[in-house]
């Protein structure tokens, strides 16, 4: 039966867990504004956001070890290469190595600097994971023992979500497919190869097309030296094909989700292919959002990006990610000799965890499926929803279906806005509250105060939403294995 979290609780229980309680708009806001309250409570979720209370622990043991003082920031990365290029983007501080960790120290005083380093661990995901950080601390003496789970044998876990990942993408092989510490180092890894390459071309413009992940925005905004080319809808082919004609001897590439995270939209994936095709520019397709299950878009991508944290990981609890190349496509030669020096290595433990649950990544796909129709089906009919967003909705089906693939269906990812008042709505809803997605249990969150807090508290920032098309006040929900009709019935208590 679904419960309530209190504040900062692991949704599942593990210390590993990405998916920690946020049960009220009040939480949200204070986790948003850097409130003690709120980010003292929290007993775990992503690495990527937050300094995991494991990793905290860990600094501490770093600080003692080399003798750090509070006016020191600590960092630590997944290698001595991460360190470098965390060290190149943040403009300052230093590489150590202690403890059998590298970190990066920056003086707290330099605020520009340390904030760099922060926002780089955030949109590369080179962090050290909470496993490593508690393999340390056990090592030390510091904690007992590790979490108790099940994880597959270390040295043939790569082997099996390769191969998983393999019938399930379509590869040529298992080695067109490279795992990395999370979905966005996946995506920054493989951004960056591709960067290089069309780079010596002359070509260093990339488009946006679609409201896309905030890390993804981030990467493209920050780490390109040229703006983004946006366009805020996926359909917006005229617009396009206008930039590839002004712009297109300069172009390195063209950057999707499919459908876009949080109003799954689809674009029209073969033209996008023809006219990437045409200008000579890389396409990187992301399917995260429905599973590659349900959408194959291999075929149309040149780079074909996946966090696996999602669906295949379906106890919310690992950061890996996957990057895989398509034979066929006019960069394939180049990214196999680059791509894997681009990434970081996803830590044997979050690896060892993910192959013991991918063996029932494509169950869980089809279990969901079947019960997020009934929850579209539920809200589009209540009178206290304006507007529901799912992989299927008018104007978006038809280019969904032509990339149906395995399980064929929508995933778990639905959106909707109310009639009433988000908090009202939010803060009486029982299910988990908490980001993340492609879990068991059913979730919510108010994806644009999370995602994208800086525009929600603006005038200009609304603004700049309504003209995306995103209502601020959009809930993203996340569908469990519970039955439907629990799921139907925690969101009509909240929509009375």
């Amino acid at each position: 039966m679904l419960i309530d979290f209190p504040l900062g609780h692991s949704i599942n229980g593990s210390p590993h867990s990405v998916c920690v309680s946020l049960p009220t708009m009040r939480d949200v806001v204070g986790y948003e504004e850097h409130d003690e309250r709120v980010r003292g409570a929290l007993l775990a979720g992503y690495p990527r956001f937050i300094t995991h209370p494991l990793i905290r622990d860990l600094v501490a043991c770093l600080r003692a070890a080399d003798g750090l003082g509070t006016d020191e920031r600590v960092f630590p990365v997944a290698s001595p290469k991460a360190g470098a290029a965390l060290l190149a983007y943040a403009g300052g501080g230093g590489v150590r190595r202690s403890l059998g960790v590298d970190f990066v120290v920056v003086k707290a005083n330099e605020m520009e600097t340390a904030e760099r380093a922060r926002a780089f661990l955030q949109h590369t995901g080179v962090g050290l994971s909470s496993r490593e950080a508690e393999g340390v601390l056990v090592r030390l003496g510091k904690r007992p023992k590790a979490f108790a789970e099940k994880r597959a044998a270390p040295e043939s876990a790569g082997e099996v979500v390769r191969a998983h990942l393999h019938a399930c993408y379509g590869t040529r092989s298992t080695e067109d497919i490279y795992l990395a510490r999370g979905g966005m180092n996946a995506f920054f890894g493989g951004f960056r190869a591709l960067q290089k390459i069309q780079a010596a071309r002359g070509r260093n413009l990339w488009i946006q097309l679609g409201w896309l992940y905030v890390d993804t925005i981030r990467v493209l905004e920050k780490m390109t030296g040229t703006a983004p080319l946006v366009l805020d809808r996926v359909d917006d082919l005229d617009g396009l094909r206008s930039l590839l004609r002004e712009q297109g001897q300069r172009v390195a590439g063209i950057v999707t989700e499919v459908p876009t995270n949080p109003l799954l939209h689809t674009a029209d994936l073969a033209v996008l292919r023809d006219l990437a095709d045409d200008c000579g520019c890389a396409l990187i397709l992301d399917p995260t959002i429905v599973s590659p299950h349900n959408v194959n878009v291999l075929p149309y991508a040149d780079l074909h990006i996946n966090s696996l944290t999602k669906y295949a990981c379906h106890e919310g609890d690992v950061m890996v990610g996957a990057a895989a190349l398509n034979a066929a496509s006019p960069f394939y030669a180049e990214l196999k000799g680059q791509l894997e020096g681009e990434l970081e290595a996803p830590s044997t433990a979050d690896l060892a965890r993910l192959a013991h649950q991918i063996g029932g990544y494509s169950d869980f796909v089809e279990t969901v499926n079947k019960i997020s129709l009934r929850v579209v089906d539920f809200l589009e009919s209540h009178p206290a929803v304006r507007q529901v967003w799912w992989a299927r909705q008018p104007g978006h089906a038809e280019r969904f279906d032509r990339i149906s693939h395995k399980a064929g269906g929508i995933g778990c990812v639905l959106s909707f806005a109310a009639s009433r008042p988000l908090e009202a709505v939010y803060d009486r809803l029982r299910l988990a509250k908490s980001p993340s997605f492609g879990t068991v249990f059913s979730m919510a969150c108010p994806f644009l105060y999370l995602a994208h807090y800086d525009l929600v508290t603006t005038a200009a920032g609304r603004t700049r939403l309504a003209r995306a098309g995103i209502p601020h006040d959009l809930i993203r929900l996340s569908i469990g294995k519970e039955h439907p009709d629990e799921i139907t019935g925690m969101l009509s208590e909240a929509l009375k």
